[in-house]
C-alpha cells in the first residue's frame, strides 16, 4: 500500500524503444505525492512516452514503473487506469452527450449509485465554477474555457489520486488559458490530488507545478523542487527557459 511519504509515481532504470532507437536510457525519477509535476523538453524528447508509461499505454523494455505504490498490471488495466485521471490537448468530450453524461460516464460504468454520482457532479461543477444549468448542456453550447473546466471534472469524477495532463491547456486562447489554470492551482489545493503535466510551455510549468523534470538527449537532464531548479539551472536548455521567463 502506498503512504502518504511515498511519491506517487516512481521509474528505476526505465528505458523505453520506439520505433528505430531509444527514447531515452536510464531514467531514474520519482513524482511526488500531492503535488504537481512538470514533465518539459524539447520536442521528441519524450514527454508524452513518459506518461503513457505511467498509464500503462507503453510498457518499458528496460526498468521498472511503479505508480500509487504498485507495480503495474498485466491484465484487467482498465480498472487500473479508473484510479487515474487523464486530459488531453483539446476538451476532447464527446459532442452527442450531455456535459452531465459526459463527465459522468466512467462513474456509470464504474457501477455508481445515482445518489453518489450526483453528489460528486454537483461538487465538481462547483468546484470549478460551472452553473449547474449546464448539466443539460452540450459541449457545442459552451465556451472553450467552459468546456476545458468540463474536461477537468471528468477527469476527477473517480476521485482519482492520480492525474494526468497531456498539454491540456495548449489550443485555447492566453485569457481563458489563465482563468483555466488558476481554477486547476485552486482545485489541486482543496483536492490534493498528485498531478503529472506534460507542456512545452515554461511559464506554465513555473505557475502550475511544484516539481520539474527536465528530458533531453535521451535522459533526464535535471530534476527537483521548482524553485532549486529555477535558482540552478544544470543545462544550456534549461538555462535558456529560465532567462526567458525571468527576463521577458
Amino acid at each position: 500500500m502506498e503512504s502518504d511519504n511515498a511519491p506517487c509515481v516512481e521509474f528505476k532504470e526505465i528505458g523505453k524503444f520506439l520505433g528505430e532507437h531509444w527514447v531515452f536510457r536510464g531514467i531514474d525519477a520519482q513524482i511526488p505525492n500531492a503535488q504537481v509535476t512538470a514533465i518539459i523538453g524539447a520536442s521528441g524528447s519524450g514527454k508524452t512516452t513518459l506518461l503513457r508509461l505511467i498509464n500503462g499505454l507503453y510498457r518499458p523494455d528496460e526498468g521498472e514503473v511503479t505508480v500509487l505504490g504498485e507495480d503495474i498490471p498485466q491484465k484487467s488495466q482498465h480498472l487500473f487506469r479508473r484510479k487515474i485521471g487523464y486530459a488531453v490537448q483539446g476538451a476532447g468530450l464527446f459532442p452527442h452527450m450531455t456535459i452531465e453524461s459526459n463527465i459522468t460516464k466512467l462513474a456509470r460504468l464504474d457501477g455508481w449509485t445515482q445518489d453518489q454520482i450526483q453528489i460528486r457532479l454537483d461538487e465538481l461543477l462547483r468546484l470549478t465554477d460551472l452553473d449547474f444549468e449546464m448539466k443539460e448542456r452540450y459541449p457545442h453550447e459552451l465556451s472553450g474555457g467552459q468546456q476545458h473546466r468540463v474536461s477537468l471534472c471528468r477527469a476527477l469524477m473517480l476521485e482519482p489520486k492520480l492525474l494526468l495532463l497531456d498539454e491540456p491547456f495548449s489550443a485555447i486562447d492566453a485569457i481563458t488559458r489563465n482563468e483555466i489554470q488558476d481554477s486547476f492551482v485552486a482545485l489541486q489545493r482543496q483536492l490534493r490530488f498528485s498531478a503529472v503535466l506534460v507542456t512545452h510551455d515554461f511559464r506554465e510549468a513555473t505557475k502550475l507545478a511544484h516539481h520539474l523534470i527536465v528530458l533531453g538527449n535521451g535522459t533526464i537532464e535535471q530534476q527537483g523542487a521548482l524553485q532549486a531548479v529555477i535558482d540552478e539551472p544544470a543545462s544550456s536548455f534549461l538555462q535558456e527557459l529560465v532567462e526567458t521567463e525571468t527576463n521577458p
